[in-house]
C-alpha cells in the first residue's frame, strides 16, 4: 500500500514536470517569434509593441522556470516526507506484529518489575489464559486478584497422565536448577509443586468468576500468559539461560504470536483428550478435596489438605512479598 502510494505521487510528479516544461517551451518559442516578427516590421509603434509583449513573455517564462525549480524541490522533499512516513509504519506495524514490545532477562530470583507489569495487565483483564507446569506462581497470583469479572482459564500438564512433567525435569536437570536433588528427587518435588498449584487453584477459584483447569497429555515447555492486551512468553525452550526464572517476552494483542497461542489454546481445550474441570465459585471444602483427588490422582485426607493449603499460603505470601506484589485494600 505505501509503495503505490508511493508510485502514484511519482507519476504525477513526472507528468507536473512534463506540462510545465511543455508550458515554458511553447512561452519561450512565442517570445522568440516576436522578437523575430518586431525586426521585420517598419512601424516604430508595432515594433515597441512587439518588443514589449516578447520581453514580458520571456520574463515570464524565466519566473516560470524558476517557480518550477522550487516547486520541484518542495514536492521533491515532500515527497521523501511521505516516503520516511509511510515507510516508518510500515516498520512500526511489524514490529507489533513480530517483535515483543517488552524483554526481561532471566534471573534466580523474582523480578519486580517482571511481576509489576504482568500483574498490571491482570488488573486490566477481563480474561487471562495460563500454559504452564504446575500454575503455582499464577495460582499465588491469582489469590490477591480483586477483579470479580475475571474469567481464567488454566492449561496444565494432566498429572494423571505419564511423562507429561518430563520436559521440565529434564530442563531442571540440564541447568543445574536444584543441584544437590537427583531426578526422582526433582520429579516428586515437581509432583509437590503440582499439588501445591492445585491446591492454590481452588483457594483462587472464588475471587473469579469463572475459573477452568485444562488438563492436556501435551504440554508444553514454554510458559504463556494470555491477556487482554499482552501475551507473556517465558522461554524454558532458550538455550543457555539455566535460571529459575528463564528470559520472558511481552507481545501486544495485535502480535502474531499472541494470535497464534490464543488459537492454539482453544484447539488444545477442544482436543478430546484434554480434561476440562470447571469451579464453582462456591465449592466446599469437601468438594475442593474430591476435586483435587480428581485433579492429580492422589487421594487425601482433610489434614493433608489443612496442611497443603497452609503450605501454599506461605509460598504465596513469600513469592508477593520478594516480587513486590502488595493486597489491594
Amino acid at each position: 500500500m505505501a509503495v503505490a502510494s508511493v508510485t502514484a505521487t511519482r507519476l504525477l510528479k513526472r507528468l507536473s514536470r512534463g506540462m510545465q516544461a511543455l508550458l515554458l517551451t511553447v512561452v519561450a518559442l512565442g517570445a522568440t517569434g516576436l522578437l523575430w516578427a518586431a525586426t521585420l516590421v517598419h512601424s516604430h509603434t508595432w515594433n515597441q509593441f512587439l518588443n514589449a509583449i516578447a520581453t514580458g513573455l520571456l520574463v515570464s517564462a524565466a519566473f516560470g522556470i524558476a517557480q518550477a525549480l522550487i516547486t520541484s524541490r518542495v514536492a521533491t522533499e515532500m515527497l521523501r516526507a511521505s516516503v520516511v512516513e509511510e515507510v516508518s509504519r510500515s516498520l512500526a506495524q511489524s514490529n507489533n506484529a513480530y517483535f515483543p514490545a517488552n524483554e526481561y532477562q532471566a534471573s534466580n530470583t523474582p523480578d519486580p518489575l517482571f511481576n509489576a507489569r504482568l500483574t498490571q495487565d491482570l488488573e486490566h483483564s477481563s480474561t487471562f489464559w495460563f500454559r504452564g507446569l504446575s500454575g503455582r506462581f499464577a495460582a499465588a497470583r491469582l489469590t490477591y486478584n480483586q477483579n470479580v469479572s475475571l474469567q481464567v482459564h488454566l492449561i496444565l500438564p494432566d498429572p494423571k497422565v505419564p511423562g507429561t512433567t518430563e520436559g521440565r525435569i529434564d530442563y531442571a536437570l540440564r541447568n543445574r536448577i536444584y543441584p544437590t536433588l537427583s531426578s526422582d528427587e526433582i520429579r516428586e518435588k515437581i509432583r509437590r509443586d503440582i499439588s501445591l498449584g492445585a491446591i492454590g487453584i481452588l483457594e483462587a477459584s472464588r475471587r473469579c468468576a469463572i475459573m477452568e483447569l485444562i488438563l492436556t497429555p501435551m504440554p508444553l515447555l514454554d510458559r504463556y500468559e494470555i491477556f487482554r492486551d499482552a501475551i507473556w512468553v517465558t522461554l524454558y525452550s532458550d538455550p543457555g539461560q539455566g535460571t529459575k526464572f528463564p528470559r520472558t517476552l511481552r507481545f501486544p494483542a495485535s502480535s502474531i504470536m499472541y494470535l497464534m497461542q490464543q488459537a492454539d489454546c482453544l484447539q488444545t481445550r477442544a482436543h478430546p483428550n484434554t480434561r476440562i474441570i470447571q469451579f464453582p465459585r462456591t465449592i466446599t471444602r469437601g468438594d475442593m478435596i474430591t476435586t483435587f483427588t480428581d485433579i492429580t490422582g492422589q487421594a487425601i485426607t482433610q489434614d493433608e489438605y489443612d496442611q497443603l493449603r497452609e503450605e501454599f499460603e506461605k509460598f504465596a505470601d513469600d513469592f508477593a512479598h520478594s516480587a513486590g506484589i502488595r493486597r489491594s485494600q
